[in-house]
């Protein structure tokens, strides 16, 4: 079970590095076969003339995959840690009381509902607070991934209306 996890956690942090492993090793089973039976796909053949190709290529394929995975490229540095965890550990690091709250109400009010909750539904279920104090909350639960909006009108004062689908 620990092998799964750790493996989908690769899989998940290094797609790239991933597919290229995986393309690689493919192109080198072609190379060195005669024959190869996948699932779903039987007999693939690969022609005499391209071996020498295929060989190359995969091996150049997992070289890049193995420099992927050490070498991160400097963007991937960048991330902040907070997006590096899951939704549930961002929920139970990041989260105020109050956003929590939040995130209860729209889990409770939209369970097997796809059309999404109105942000008056949030403005009359916490009236003590101001609306920008609501508006400010639920765009940092959209920018932390818990959340979806779309906006679908204007208020009189020009700040957007919006409806939350989750």
């Amino acid at each position: 079970m620990k092998l799964l996890e750790s493996l989908q956690i690769f899989i998940e942090r290094h797609t790239l590095s991933f597919l290229f492993f995986l393309l690689g090793t493919l192109l080198i089973f072609l190379a060195l076969t005669t024959s190869l039976n996948l699932p779903g796909v039987k007999g693939v053949v690969p022609y005499a003339d391209y071996r020498l190709a295929s060989l190359v290529l995969g091996i150049l394929f997992v070289l890049l995959a193995t420099l992927l995975y050490y070498l991160p490229l400097e963007g991937v540095r960048d991330i902040p840690d907070v997006f590096r965890m899951t939704l549930f550990e961002r929920r139970d690091k990041f989260l105020s009381t109050t956003q929590k709250d939040i995130l209860s109400f729209i889990e409770s009010n939209t369970v097997n509902d796809n059309r999404g909750l109105h942000q008056e539904a949030f403005e009359d279920k916490w009236r003590n607070r101001s609306r920008a104090e609501t508006y400010y909350r639920l765009e940092q639960l959209c920018l932390l991934g818990f959340l979806e909006k779309e906006e679908i009108a204007k208020s009189p004062d020009g700040i957007p209306r919006f409806i939350e689908p989750i």
